[in-house]
């Protein structure tokens, strides 16, 4: 199990096939003992301010989920229960570990608090998480569910976790090539007025590419151009497995949305690339035409420096606003960092994915 950095003192337990009283208890008391001792250390001591669920099927991503909640603690300090869960499993069983710690704040000095618990789930008691979960919730904090993987949106599993979440984060690049897939996150954002936001990591890692390409409507004299918008082009990195066009979708969902235009001919095109993950964006290419003048606007990935892209608009026989942008995706870290920020909905996003699911729509039936 992985604290974060700088940690003063930790506290552990672990159990076997234990019940939610067990849990409980040994929660309490681990934070009781790890809380008494911070205050020894220090007269200023900071406790968590969210929880955080994080929800995986696979015991090996589980384990390694600690080091990168660990990581988050130090601006987000958080209870963290990582959920690993077996609904097929034969045996029905209940299986955790908790990591009780605090460390230094070097801004401030203060002693921070946080806790991680991992519970493995095995069986029925897998299809009941809510009733595990929220027994284990810090009281008035907002709850964060990170979903690991495309989620079922139909299953017990999912329907009852999301029952008590105030901000789901989800990361389409593993989702499948499906519309659905966005037209359901849209659907937990607005169904019957409730309040749960819906942040996508993959829309986080794009945040560079939409800066680069506002940076062209600066310039008073291209902004009209983007009345008439004839093809876009975006090319992605195809991987070893078709990666999903996912981005690339949402990129171009950004683009019309914000110009409150429908897609009109849209390639989301898979291109052979080794410099950056699969599915991630390669290259943007947007042609309009307004008063019978042709421009095109170009952000394309450097070759040798895939972190940087080159940038350049045509308008007729003439090149403008050339220039070297940074591209770098925020990592998982960063953007999970970003995510955790507040439970505020992400409005521009949301716009984006009606768009987007139409455009993988479209991809399907070519």
């Amino acid at each position: 199990m992985h604290a974060s950095e700088n940690t003063t003192h930790a506290l552990t337990w672990e159990g076997k096939s234990v019940d939610l009283e067990d849990i409980e208890r040994e929660l309490n008391r681990l934070w009781e003992q790890t809380a008494a001792t911070a205050q020894d250390k220090s007269a200023r001591v900071r406790s968590s301010v969210l929880n955080l669920v994080v929800y995986t099927s696979s015991d090996a991503d589980a384990e390694k989920l600690f080091e990168t909640v660990g990581r988050l603690s130090g601006r987000h300090p958080s209870r963290a229960i990582i959920l690993s869960a077996e609904p097929h499993h034969e045996q029905p069983s209940l299986d955790t570990a908790i990591n009780s710690y605090c460390f230094e704040d070097p801004g401030s000095g203060a002693q921070v608090c946080c806790e991680q618990v991992l519970v493995g789930a095995n069986g029925e008691v897998a299809n009941h998480l809510r009733s595990i979960v929220v027994p284990l919730l810090l009281p008035d904090l907002p709850m964060y569910l990170w979903w690991m993987g495309q989620p079922d949106y139909d299953a017990e599993i999912f329907t009852d976790l999301i029952r008590s979440t105030d901000k789901l984060i989800i990361d389409s690049s593993s989702f499948a090539p499906s519309g659905e897939t966005f037209r359901r996150a849209l659907h937990i954002q607005r169904e019957r007025n409730r309040v749960c936001a819906v942040q996508d990591i993959n829309w986080i890692r794009l945040w560079r590419w939409f800066e680069a390409i506002a940076q062209f409507f600066d310039d008073a004299a291209l902004r009209p151009h983007l009345t008439g918008i004839q093809r876009l082009r975006v090319e992605y990195a195809a991987g070893q497995d078709n990666a999903s066009p996912a981005q690339a979708a949402l990129l171009a969902g950004w683009l019309y949305s914000r110009l409150n235009q429908q897609p009109g001919e849209v390639d989301l095109m898979a291109v052979s690339t080794e410099s950056v993950p699969p599915g991630a964006v390669v290259s943007f290419e947007l042609d309009t035409l307004h008063e019978g003048k042709t421009a095109s606007f170009h952000v394309r990935l450097k070759d040798d420096d895939p972190s940087h892209a080159h940038a350049f608009a045509q308008v007729g026989e003439q090149r403008l606003s050339e220039r070297s942008c940074l591209i770098t995706p925020r990592t998982e870290h960063e953007a999970l960092d970003h995510a955790l920020e507040g439970c505020t909905r992400d409005t521009p996003y949301e716009e984006s994915l009606p768009i987007a699911a139409q455009l993988l729509e479209r991809e399907a039936l070519q």
